[in-house]
């Protein structure tokens, strides 16, 4: 599993986070639309637990909120996956376990980064997919979530045309990609980036991240991408902050991916 470096909003001052988040908490009840907002988030690139891990899910199980977690196949074993449910007892309902990719490598050799991208036949797509899923399925048994979550949050139109074929119930990608989900998949979009910024400035990345927020919630429906091998111990109190004060808003549904599915 590849190390990541920690992005700039998480270098902020402690104190200057946990302001800006606190005064964007009290104008929370006015970005929420009438219908109410679905909220869920999603931890990528699971593979085994450690330190951070830890500390991510901790923080989830601490306030009973939701976390769906998408575990590269290639990345785990029985070992790993013993070590990951102990990690996550005693109440596996608040986690989805589901499909992330299948080795979670680049597989084209220009532009954008796939795992299973246009470059790629169907049959081999297929293949991988249903490799990774049966794998998934006899190591995790009744966890395994059916939903598949593709490295980089884009696949091919072929991809979803497999996805459909081995009974996958969902997607989960960003928003606003290309190509556009089939009716028989539907795509359950992160918005919300918390881990994987590419602002430079520390200032400017906490401001867009609150933006990012401020637009997702007054879409209605609001998905939060973590990834645990970039967080340090702010964005961990950023969540401690933020989980409870969703939980408390009137109109804000704290969601699973497998319930939204």
């Amino acid at each position: 599993m590849p190390y990541r470096t920690v992005s700039a909003v998480w270098k902020n001052n402690i104190l200057d986070i946990e302001d800006a988040l606190r005064r964007w908490i009290i104008n929370l009840p006015e970005f929420i639309p009438e219908s109410g907002c679905d909220v869920f988030f999603r931890a990528d690139d699971i593979g085994f637990p450690g330190k951070q891990f830890s500390a991510m899910t901790e923080v989830f199980k601490k306030h009973k909120t939701p976390l769906a977690l998408a575990v590269v196949p290639c990345w785990v074993n029985e070992l790993r996956i013993n070590s990951l449910i102990d990690e996550l007892k005693p109440d596996m309902n608040l986690w989805c376990i589901h499909q992330h990719g299948y080795r979670h490598i680049n597989t084209e050799v220009t532009g954008k980064k796939f795992e299973f991208g246009p470059s790629r036949d169907e049959e081999t797509v297929l293949k991988q997919l249903a490799r990774g899923r049966a794998k998934l399925e006899k190591l995790l048994e009744d966890n395994f979530c059916p939903i598949f979550t593709p490295p980089w949050n884009r696949c091919s139109a072929a991809t979803m045309k497999c996805l459909v074929e081995l009974k996958f119930k969902a997607l989960s990608r960003s928003i606003n990609v290309k190509p556009c989900p089939l009716d028989m998949l539907p795509d359950l979009p992160v918005s919300i980036d918390l881990h994987t910024r590419k602002e430079n400035s520390a200032h400017e990345s906490l401001e867009a991240l609150l933006q990012e927020m401020t637009e997702s919630i007054k879409s209605g429906t609001a998905g939060f991408m973590l990834h645990h091998q970039r967080m340090n111990h702010r964005s961990i109190q950023f969540l401690d902050i933020l989980l409870p004060a969703l939980k408390n808003t009137k109109n804000i549904r704290l969601e699973s991916l497998r319930t939204l599915a």
